[in-house]
């Protein structure tokens, strides 16, 4: 059998530095980093696993964690609270993308302040409140007038005023250019800047004709896509004179696609699956989400928005109350996400999912393999890190 080592530089051979470098110091740092950072250590452990092949076949966005959760400003101008990463989104049992939340309540347990008998509790009440949704067969979006005062916090973030107070932070207007932000942002060979710039707007003409990229950086941000290409764009917003910075990502292959057995769409490329699933699963949109190929690869681009819109782990240090509020809304989302994309290219219908709610045996199942999973992933931590302390995890 691989040691750890070996599977997580297997794995990353493809990635580059320096974001690569980024990407291993973080996963040095905490229990829960390193579960975010490695999704494919749990798909390659668990896909034969009896109790995350149950349940219906439903769209998943493949990473779900409790820090993939957070606030945006839609293509409508409005703000939602929703699952806001699909970099892993495919088909699959239920049961994945529940066993995948199940165990980050699991390691992150140091991070945010709570035992592991808390983090069981949380484990169970995740599922009830989830099971409890489904069986209304309707999916809601989450609103801020109707959500407690913790998650209200969420859709402020998102106002007007933060978006400007971002780009006056990132750009130099009166140039026309982005500022280089150190651990942020870093400049780019002249040549790849001129073919990013290239490729977007030829995206933007004929998609979004009001916008055009004035300047590009390289991006640094995230956890577990670091080590790809991604970039940061300054536009110009031409209607109306004011800048918009877009966010422009590489598309990658799934982690779960060596493993799941279930039929896939044919995709033409990655992008299209992340912005196909994105578009099934969330209830409105990020404004200008596409695919675009730059060269040889497929990026997936968006509106760059403010990374204090995602869930903070801080406001729930030690506050079981708050934890929950946050571990509700969670399980309502991932209901909601899963009957809007019910009966939509393969998976299964909302009732087949209002049935599986009914049932209550997969419960105990899921909980324990994510208890048992969670101890497995806390021996890797701890093996990683004597490995990172040591010098070993180098390109």
């Amino acid at each position: 059998m691989k040691s750890i080592e070996q599977r997580i530089k297997e794995f990353h051979q493809d990635r580059r530095q320096p974001t690569l470098a980024i990407k291993y110091k973080l996963m040095a740092e905490n229990e829960f980093t390193f579960y975010r950072a490695t999704c494919h250590l749990f798909y390659e452990d668990l896909f034969e696993n009896a109790a995350l092949n149950s349940g219906p076949l439903v769209w998943c966005c493949g990473d779900l964690h409790i820090e993939n959760f957070g606030s945006y400003r839609a293509f409508n101008g409005l703000v939602y609270f929703d699952i806001n990463d699909f970099d892993e989104a495919m088909i699959a049992p239920a049961g994945w993308e529940l066993t995948r939340l199940l165990c980050s309540i699991g390691m992150a347990s140091e991070l945010w302040k709570y035992s592991m008998k808390e983090a069981e509790q949380l484990m169970i009440l995740v599922l009830r409140e989830y099971a409890n949704a489904l069986s209304g067969g309707k999916a809601y979006s989450i609103e801020k007038e109707t959500s407690p005062d913790l998650i209200r916090k969420f859709f402020d973030m998102a106002e007007r005023k933060k978006e400007k107070e971002m780009i006056k932070k990132r750009i130099d207007s009166k140039k026309g250019k982005l500022k280089m932000i150190k651990g942020k942002t870093f400049a780019i060979d002249k040549e790849i800047a001129q073919e990013v710039k290239s490729s977007v707007n030829k995206y933007l003409k004929e998609n979004f004709g009001y916008l055009k990229v004035r300047d590009v950086a390289f991006r640094v941000a995230g956890t577990g896509s670091l080590g790809i290409k991604r970039y940061v764009l300054l536009t110009e917003y031409l209607l109306a004179k004011k800048w918009r910075l877009l966010d422009v990502k590489e598309a990658m292959p799934s982690s779960l696609a060596p493993y799941v057995k279930t039929q896939q769409p044919s995709w033409r490329n990655e992008a299209e699956r992340i912005v196909t699933v994105q578009g099934l699963m969330q209830y409105a949109l990020p404004r200008f989400l596409g695919p675009v190929s730059i060269g040889q690869d497929d990026f997936v681009l968006k509106q760059l928005q403010p990374s204090a819109q995602k869930i903070d782990h801080s406001l729930c240090h030690k506050k079981m109350k708050n934890v929950e509020t946050v571990m509700t809304t969670m399980a309502h989302g991932i209901a909601s996400a899963q009957m809007r994309s019910a009966a939509r290219l393969g998976s299964d219908n909302v009732e087949a999912l209002m049935k599986f709610s009914a049932q209550s045996y997969w419960k105990n199942e899921l909980i324990q393999t994510s208890l048992d999973y969670t101890q497995t992933m806390k021996h890797y931590f701890k093996e990683y890190r004597k490995l990172y302390n040591q010098g070993k995890m180098k390109k």
